[in-house]
């Protein structure tokens, strides 16, 4: 009874909504918005915060990390820690004297399934999806055997979906993302069939109903995130319109203001922390991409040795002429022979010669 309650609320805000005329933000407004959003933060709560921040473009070092932000209870918890310190400028396999990567990989089992025994239960595509976005952000060489468990985790319909074959709209997007991360060529069967059973679920409005609700900006936005990195130019394109409606568009009608996200099931206007991550983390993926390339690119930056600075040579200090020891001159013992300047001797010979001959006359004179 509770149910029907419930669901009967939100069919009724739903219908208000539509008739109540939502404006949506154009694109770039909502960019800045949302960047604005995650600037303003000095500290981020969660993983997903993280995620969303760096997605957006706003540099995560600078701001503290929660104590929430390490989660170790799952193994997909670990995987999104991971990618977390990443993004943040952390070492994962050294944070505070923990190899978070060590303990991710203990939990990889032979047929590719992520998980810690206690978890076993409750395994489903929505975590084996953050183990492999953080595999292959750690480019690990379990990456394909990890990815192709996941592949076979589709249902029949084309949906992926939590333990106990539960299909959802919003893990099939993140699974269309992980598969074509790890080779897009390779998985593009499983991802078209995927396509092809959220096409079941798309209104006139380009919007997607996961649940028979109507639209929700977090079923929204994860489907998007999956389509936006398998067909980018698809998404900003026609190829998944409905008309003259485009899906991102309709994404941007539940955005607040100030750059955060309402839910169907909140109320316009009052943020919701879930759609609110993954609103912002879709719009930083219609500008920049997938945010697991951004942390695949800073983890392998981590690894590069860092190259020591050069120890600068120390100048020799040059001591003032008026400062120098002047050392006494050494005196030879050996007596040195001064010697004239030839014109001198050349004068000397003249004379000499001339003396000679008037000697030799005067005793001519004299005999």
């Amino acid at each position: 009874m509770k149910k029907i309650f419930t669901s009967f609320i939100v069919a009724l805000f739903l219908i208000v909504t539509n008739f109540s005329g939502i404006s949506a933000m154009n694109y770039e407004e909502s960019y800045q918005a949302a960047q604005s959003y995650y600037q303003k933060k000095t500290t981020l709560q969660s993983s997903e915060e993280v995620i969303a921040c760096e997605a957006i473009g706003v540099d995560s070092s600078g701001k503290q990390l929660a104590e929430s932000v390490i989660v170790t209870d799952k193994a997909s918890d670990v995987s999104k820690t991971i990618i977390a310190l990443i993004l943040h400028g952390d070492n994962p396999r050294d944070y505070q004297g923990v190899d978070y990567v060590e303990k991710l990989e203990k939990a990889i089992h032979e047929n590719g399934a992520v998980y810690f025994e206690n978890e076993a239960n409750s395994f489903g595509a929505n975590n084996q999806v953050y183990n492999v976005f953080a595999l292959y952000v750690l480019h690990s060489d379990q990456l394909t055997l990890t990815a192709d468990y996941l592949a076979s985790m589709i249902d029949n319909n084309g949906a992926f979906g939590f333990a106990g074959g539960y299909a959802d709209a919003s893990v099939t997007g993140w699974a269309i993302e992980a598969l074509s991360l790890v080779n897009k060529t390779k998985y593009q069967p499983i991802i078209e069939k995927a396509i092809t059973y959220l096409s079941t679920l798309q209104k006139e409005d380009a919007s997607y109903d996961g649940y028979g609700y109507g639209a929700d900006a977090n079923t929204q936005a994860s489907i998007l995130m999956g389509l936006l990195t398998y067909d980018e130019n698809g998404v900003k394109s026609t190829t998944y319109n409905k008309g003259e409606n485009n899906p991102y568009s309709v994404l941007l009608t539940f955005q607040n203001n100030d750059g955060s996200f309402w839910s169907s099931f909140q109320g316009e206007g009052v943020e919701d922390y879930f759609p609110t991550v993954q609103g912002i983390q879709t719009i930083g993926y219609y500008n920049h991409g997938s945010v697991y390339k951004t942390a695949y690119q800073k983890y392998q930056k981590l690894l590069e040795p860092k190259q020591e600075e050069p120890i600068p040579e120390k100048e020799v200090e040059k001591t003032p002429v008026s400062q120098k020891e002047t050392k006494p001159v050494r005196k030879d013992k050996k007596k040195v022979v001064e010697t004239a300047d030839s014109s001198d001797v050349l004068g000397y010979l003249i004379l000499l010669g001339l003396s000679l001959i008037g000697i030799r006359k005067g005793r001519k004179s004299f005999e």
